[in-house]
């Protein structure tokens, strides 16, 4: 995920489960490989019951920043 668009982000620190408008646990840590550049693990999946959480637009990503600590965006994931 590239944020150069943004101010200077600090971290894109997980993929959580949960709906719109509540806070999930993470399922899934980013790690920051560049600026504005952040990955998750080569090896990651998700497990049938997350992957049915992103069908039904249940994951989500926040996006922090130092203007925004707690979160610059939150990009809700719907699944097709």
């Amino acid at each position: 995920m590239n944020t150069s668009a943004l101010a200077p982000v600090l971290d894109v620190d997980r993929l959580s489960v949960r709906g719109a408008g509540a806070n999930g646990p993470v399922i899934l840590p980013f790690t920051k490989i560049s600026d504005n550049v952040f990955v998750a693990p080569e090896s990651a999946r998700l497990t049938d019951a997350q992957y049915a959480s992103y069908k039904a637009g249940n994951l989500y990503v926040n996006v922090h920043s130092a203007k925004n600590p707690g979160g610059e965006i939150r990009a809700q994931i719907v699944g097709r």
